[in-house]
């Protein structure tokens, strides 16, 4: 499909194609009437392929129905500025009906709605999602204005008229047909508002902040771009001032943007630089934008280039669509596993809309099927992981395992399985292990090889992620062992605190009560060790969890703790965010909702949640066997006859499927 604003070229039926040879003759030549924001998204709903949709507009009324597009989980790439930086409302629901904010949204790409081709967009992006706090972000943002100010007031030399510049500017192509779009300053402002509410501030909008417009108020009202460029030679002198008075000074003037964050500041207008300064000594049209952080201190990083033109923002869309591909291919190859990158950006999902992910212990084949349909009939997100034991026997529990050599392979198959199985379910799933011991950390390691094997053919690991458990041994050592695997693959999970698991021999029942409650200088401890590495952590904190207890009331939980640990990470950070850290709720068997509830409003984003679902697991068997008791106790003869034969009984695809329906059940619950 392609479009003008006032054709349309569409293939007759989703099978054809269009031609990439004869596509402008084609599209001149169409009748077709450019087609509505709601008409195309009609005609979208008339296929199950995957759509991408690539906006090379600047309409606000195409922006306005993004978050309808995404929440149809169609990808949409795009340099529109307006979406982005106009209505506050607006960009919240374009964001937050995006993956992976909305689990069920489409991907969204705007690189070149900042610095066209340049890796603005991107390189921000990476440094929030790393945990690095972004301080200031300050640059020239216009390829025009760059133009402008270079010829106008070079480092070397005495420049050119104002008006003559704007005119030569104008004759390049660098300003709009009329200047003055270019010259108040609003191009400007919008890109600015987009890196800012990035970085957390909430502008409502380009007026809510200083801008500097260049035009002077006399030719506000020109009939025309060319009646403007006729008359701006008689305000020469008031630029020409500005130029000598930075110029006395041994300074150059620049027409730059700024964000303070923690002045929560923007401000957009003509600054004054000494020549040595980067910005001082930018050529030609380029841009050039330092992120002053805390990772980086006083040196920023900066990212300069073209940042205007045709050429370069043809490239930044196109680079966004290539990855839009990928990931669209990408999401359905691996059956909607998620890693990395959007396993973090999910719990942080979470955290905001205060819910947390089930994380289902899997020993079978079966098991996992039981899991998965809850999850899809459910449209959630879920966690399939696998302990050392589970893992055994996914493997058989004939397979010898004094080297974890069962836990090792099972632990292996059971993810190839996952993977296999999966895309038939169309939700996210999260691949994960569970408890590993210090006794155990040779299960990790193979865990690992076969990790950076998978890595090494399909670009991510086999897992999504592991979780150590060393709730056992020394707090230093725990951090530090977790900090040494940490180092070498990602994402890792990281336990604190004592919780076990009774699957694996840990029962922690007769433990010092005391011991239960993890406090809060340790999580802060593993907060600020992990952090300095990666992002891609979490913290299973001990508040009063324990396995082997199920009788309700027998686990005395304190939930209101982990909140009191996230408030000491944010002070001791200085963190703007409330939660922090990625907390995990184990042990919780016997726990009332409104401890989970209290335990997720302080961002915990994943529940394990195994003894209930073994027990529901085998209620739907045991059932199945007591009803049909009669049935079961020979292969031919039952209360219907001697000669009546029992097959369609005792075939375990019959009972085993009881189990998972109710298994399925309870994790919907």
């Amino acid at each position: 499909f392609l479009s003008r604003s006032n054709r349309s070229l569409r293939v007759p039926t989703w099978d054809h194609v269009l031609s990439l040879d004869t596509w402008e003759k084609d599209l001149a030549a169409s009748s077709d009437p450019a087609l509505y924001p709601q008409e195309l998204l009609d005609w979208f709903g008339t296929t199950e392929n995957e759509i991408i949709l690539v906006d090379n507009t600047s309409s606000q009324d195409i922006a306005a129905f993004y978050p309808k597009f995404l929440a149809d989980k169609i990808t949409v790439v795009t340099p529109n500025k307006k979406a982005f930086s106009s209505d506050l409302d607006l960009w919240k629901k374009i964001v937050g009906s995006a993956y992976p904010y909305d689990p069920d949204g489409g991907f969204l790409y705007h690189e070149a709605s900042v610095g066209a081709g340049l890796p603005i967009i991107s390189t921000l992006k990476d440094l929030l999602e790393t945990g690095d706090e972004v301080q200031k972000i300050e640059g020239v943002f216009s390829g025009t204005m760059s133009f402008l100010f270079n010829n106008f007031a070079p480092v070397e030399g005495k420049g050119g008229k104002w008006s003559d510049e704007v005119s030569k500017a104008k004759d390049a192509g660098y300003t709009e047909p009329d200047p003055r779009d270019d010259l108040n300053g609003v191009d400007v402002a919008r890109k600015l508002v987009i890196l800012a509410r990035m970085v957390g501030l909430e502008i409502e909008s380009t007026s809510a902040f200083p801008v500097q417009s260049l035009i002077p108020t006399e030719l506000e009202n020109c009939s025309s771009g060319d009646e403007f460029l006729e008359k701006l030679p008689a305000f020469d002198d008031e630029m020409e001032k500005v130029k000598t008075k930075a110029g006395e000074k041994g300074q150059v003037v620049r027409f730059v943007g700024s964000i303070d964050v923690a002045r929560k500041a923007v401000e957009v207008g003509v600054k004054e630089f000494d020549k040595g300064h980067a910005i001082a000594g930018l050529k030609g049209s380029d841009n050039i934008i330092s992120f002053y952080t805390k990772r980086y201190g006083s040196n920023p990083l900066i990212v300069q280039g073209a940042g205007a033109g045709g050429e370069v923002t043809a490239m930044g869309v196109s680079a966004d669509l290539i990855k839009a591909i990928k990931d669209v291919h990408g999401w359905k190859k691996v059956g909607n596993q998620i890693v990395g990158d959007d396993v973090h950006k999910l719990f942080k999902y979470a955290q905001e809309k205060k819910f947390a992910i089930p994380a289902i212990n899997v020993t079978s084949s079966s098991t996992v099927v039981a899991s998965l349909e809850a999850a899809r009939d459910k449209k959630a997100p879920i966690i399939l992981q696998m302990s050392q034991g589970g893992a055994a026997y996914f493997a058989g529990k004939g397979v010898a395992n004094d080297k974890q050599q069962a836990s090792i392979a099972g632990a292996v198959a059971g993810a190839h399985y996952i993977r296999s199985v999966a895309p038939s379910y169309e939700i996210p799933v999260i691949l994960h292990t569970d408890h590993c011991a210090k006794k155990l950390l040779p299960w990790l390691d193979g865990m690992m090889d076969a990790d950076e094997a998978y890595y090494k053919e399909h670009g991510e690991p086999l897992f999504s992620s592991h979780m150590i458990d060393l709730s056992e041994e020394e707090v230093d050592f725990n951090i530090q062992t977790t900090a040494k695997y940490l180092k070498r693959a990602q994402p890792m999970k990281q336990e604190i605190g004592i919780t076990g698991g009774e699957e694996d021999g840990v029962n922690n029942e007769e433990v010092d009560n005391n011991a239960l409650y993890t406090q809060p200088e340790d999580i802060y401890n593993i907060h600020k060790t992990l952090s300095a590495i990666s992002p891609y952590f979490s913290i299973a904190a001990g508040f009063g969890n324990v396995h082997g207890v199920y009788k309700p009331g027998n686990v005395k939980l304190h939930p209101e703790l982990l909140g009191k640990h996230q408030a000491y990470v944010k002070e001791q950070t200085g963190s703007k965010d409330e939660k922090p850290a990625f907390l995990v709720f184990h042990g919780g068997s016997g726990s009332s909702k409104a401890e989970y509830t209290e335990a997720i409003s302080h961002g915990v984003v994943k529940v394990n949640l195994d003894t209930d679902l073994q027990y529901a697991y085998l209620t739907g068997i045991r059932d199945y066997v007591l009803k049909k008791k009669d049935y079961i106790m020979s292969q031919v003869g039952n209360p219907e006859g001697e000669d009546k034969p029992n097959k369609k009984y005792f075939d375990p695809r019959v009972w085993v499927r009881e189990g998972e329906k109710t298994m399925s059940a309870r994790v919907q619950e």
